[in-house]
């Protein structure tokens, strides 16, 4: 009967040692998780700020001329690299 429980005891034990792994394990992929989630949200956050410059910028009227100013060097700088080949 000693030997019975004993073996129980210690089956017991393993068992709540590998439920203690498992709960550690599923807590760390759940921080990793929130901490992927939180970086995704800077990035989004960061992303939404440069849009909305990059709408203001391109909407007024010194923006425009200078798109237009960047497409014409754009395409003159195009036409020299082809003529030197």
């Amino acid at each position: 009967m000693e030997l019975k429980t004993e073996v129980l005891s210690k089956e017991l034990e393993s068992l709540k040692e590998s439920l203690i792994n498992e709960k550690k394990s599923k807590v760390m992929f759940q921080e990793e998780l929130l901490r992927m989630y939180t970086q995704e949200e800077n990035l989004l956050a960061s992303h939404q700020k440069l849009q909305s410059q990059y709408h203001a910028i391109s909407n007024s009227k010194l923006g425009k001329l200078t798109y237009v100013y960047w497409r014409f060097l754009k395409r003159i700088k195009r036409g020299k690299r082809n003529a030197n080949n």
